[in-house]
C-alpha cells in the first residue's frame, strides 16, 4: 500500500497514447510518471530502473503482450500494483489479467475520467474494475478445461510471441540475446506443449489467444 506520491510507469506501444496518459496523470498532484515503455519485453527492465508503485500496461504490445508481461512482473515483485489499460473487453482477457496478478482493469474509452482514480485504487492495494467490466469476473470460475498455454515458461511465451510477429529463429536469438540452438530448443518445447507442429497454426493460436493482432 502506497502513501504520498504514487510513482507510475506507462507501457503502451503507441507513443501518442503514452504522451496523452502522461499528460492526464501529471495534472494530479499526488501522481508522478517516472517512466514510459513501448514494448512488452522491456517492461521488466524499466520497472527495475524506475521502481514504480504502479505499472499501467496495455495488452497489445510488440515482443511480449501485456498480460504475459504482467505475469512476469508479479513473479519478480509481488508488491508492484499492475493496472491493465486496454481497448479489449473480452472476459477471457479480463480473467487472465487477474489470474496473472493484475490489480485493476480499465478500458481506454473510460480513461479520461477514471485513470487517476484507478491508479490510486490499485496503489492502495484494492481491486479496480472500470466501467463495463463485469463485477463478478474476478470470482467467476473457469470452465474447468486445461489450458496448454499455461504450461509454457516465460521464455517460451516470449519465443512464441516473436514467432507470431514473423521473426525467424535467428532474429529471435538476436532479440533475446540467446544462442540460436537455445531458440530452436524453446521452439521445439513450446510446439510439443501446445501440440502444434507448424508455423501457420502457431500464428493462428497466438492470434486467438490475443498475443498478437491479426494483420
Amino acid at each position: 500500500m502506497t502513501t504520498g506520491t504514487i510513482d507510475v510507469l506507462l507501457a503502451d506501444d503507441h507513443r501518442m497514447v503514452r504522451e496523452g496518459l502522461a499528460t492526464l496523470l501529471r495534472r494530479e498532484s499526488d501522481i508522478r510518471v517516472v517512466g514510459e515503455c513501448g514494448d512488452g519485453l522491456r517492461v521488466a527492465e524499466e520497472v527495475r530502473r524506475t521502481e514504480p508503485d504502479v505499472a499501467v500496461l496495455d495488452i497489445m504490445m510488440p515482443r511480449l503482450n501485456g498480460l504475459d508481461a504482467c505475469r512476469e512482473l508479479r513473479r519478480r515483485d509481488g508488491s508492484l500494483a499492475i493496472l491493465i489499460l486496454t481497448m479489449y473487453d473480452d472476459e477471457q482477457f479480463i480473467a487472465r489479467a487477474f489470474d496473472y496478478g493484475a490489480s485493476g482493469y480499465l478500458l481506454k474509452e473510460a480513461v479520461g475520467q477514471r485513470l487517476a482514480e484507478a491508479v490510486r485504487a490499485v496503489a492502495r492495494g484494492e481491486i479496480y474494475l472500470g466501467p463495463g467490466i463485469p463485477r463478478d469476473v474476478v470470482q467467476r470460475a473457469r470452465d474447468g478445461e486445461s489450458d496448454p498455454y499455461e504450461k509454457l515458461t516465460t521464455r517460451e511465451r516470449q519465443v512464441l510471441h516473436l514467432i507470431a510477429e514473423g521473426k525467424t529463429n535467428r532474429q529471435i536469438a538476436e532479440e533475446l540475446k540467446l544462442a540460436l540452438k537455445t531458440i530452436d530448443t524453446h521452439r521445439s518445447h513450446l510446439m510439443r506443449k501446445l501440440d502444434i507442429h507448424d508455423q501457420t497454426n502457431l500464428v493462428k493460436f497466438a492470434i486467438r489467444r490475443g498475443l498478437v493482432s491479426a494483420r
